[in-house]
């Protein structure tokens, strides 16, 4: 009798993935991925602008607590009359009210010390003050950008993401309103809006409305130290009699103009007419070096816009599309260029 012996079939063994469906699985896992981040990023970018609206939010309101107390809205600048010493700024001016007592006393001790022994009994040029330019107000700084400083003038020295607005004058052709000419270095000096160096607005004085007319706005190119107002060009031809005076270069607070839309496109509108190699975004092509520091523009690293302040004390994320017209009108206190209801 033969035994037929059966061959005992093996477990069926499960075939590896392909290369192609790897790389699928791999492209999957990439894409997922790359949407994570992408909401991630957003939603801290999200938060970030949040943190900047409540900065320019108290700061505008320490603008009304200014006024509530003193009558008038802060200076933009403060008058050094020796030529080429910045004044100090409207940041300087709000510092007690924003709750930095300690740093306002610290600068008005050196101011006092300085113009005892100074000539024109006048106070220092802000970057010989002693222990502030250093010092970081956060309030100041808008957390969407990294490099809120000055290296112009020395080693990370922290400026202020927030200018006042001077106007728009210029730009609208409105000759009673602004001084200067825009062929120098640092251009016009506008003073129909809210601040210009020497400024002692009213809220009487504001014929557009508070909700209509501009306070501060956001910016990121050519920043200066926070404490840094405005000074005279060593070839200004003006004089004290004259307010504010010609060839005056203003830092704490910028003009808006036609010709450097919100967040302009530098190498498109072109550049600060003194743009060094290493101030950012880089170096400028000669010929692209056209704008006057007075004129260069407002703009965030927010996407699609930049946050700006209105004199009530509220705070408007602008786009990038907004009408030339309707900025220029915004940045004057009494054109009666608007219709009611603007950021509609």
């Amino acid at each position: 009798m033969f035994v037929v012996s059966q061959k005992i079939k093996s477990p069926h063994r499960r075939k590896a993935f392909t290369l192609v469906e790897l790389l699928v699985v791999f492209a999957i896992i990439g894409v997922l991925v790359g949407l994570l981040l992408s909401a991630v990023q957003a939603a801290r970018e999200s938060a970030r602008r949040m943190n900047c609206q409540s900065n320019l939010k108290n700061v505008s309101l320490a603008c009304l607590s200014y006024e509530s107390s003193q009558g008038r809205l802060p200076p933009g600048s403060a008058i050094n009359r020796v030529r080429t010493r910045n004044g100090l700024s409207l940041h300087v001016e709000l510092l007690s009210y924003v709750e930095q007592n300690a740093l306002e006393e610290s600068i008005k001790r050196q101011v006092e010390t300085f113009r005892k022994n100074d000539p024109a009994r006048q106070p220092p040029n802000i970057y010989d003050l002693e222990q502030v330019n250093e010092i970081e107000v956060e309030i100041y700084r808008c957390p969407s950008d990294s490099e809120v400083i000055d290296n112009r003038n020395g080693e990370d020295l922290s400026a202020s993401s927030y200018a006042g607005v001077t106007g728009s004058a210029a730009s609208r052709g409105d000759a009673e309103h602004f001084v200067g000419e825009d062929d120098n270095l640092c251009g016009v000096v506008n003073f129909d809006g809210v601040f210009f160096p020497g400024s002692r607005v009213k809220l009487r004085q504001i014929q557009d409305g508070t909700t209509n007319t501009l306070l501060f706005g956001e910016r990121w190119y050519q920043l200066r130290a926070w404490t840094a107002g405005a000074f005279w060009r060593p070839e200004a031809t003006g004089s004290l009699a004259t307010m504010p005076v010609p060839d005056s270069c203003l830092s704490a607070l910028k003009n808006v103009d036609m010709k450097a839309p919100l967040n302009a496109s530098l190498p498109t509108d072109g550049y600060y007419r003194g743009h060094e190699d290493d101030d950012r975004p880089g170096p400028a092509p000669p010929e692209l070096k056209i704008t006057g520091y007075n004129n260069l523009p407002f703009g965030s690293f927010h996407p699609g816009g930049a946050n700006f302040s209105t004199v009530d004390g509220s705070v408007h994320f602008v786009n990038n599309d907004i009408a030339g017209e309707i900025l220029l009108a915004l940045a004057s206190r009494d054109g009666a260029e608007l219709t009611p209801e603007p950021w509609n």
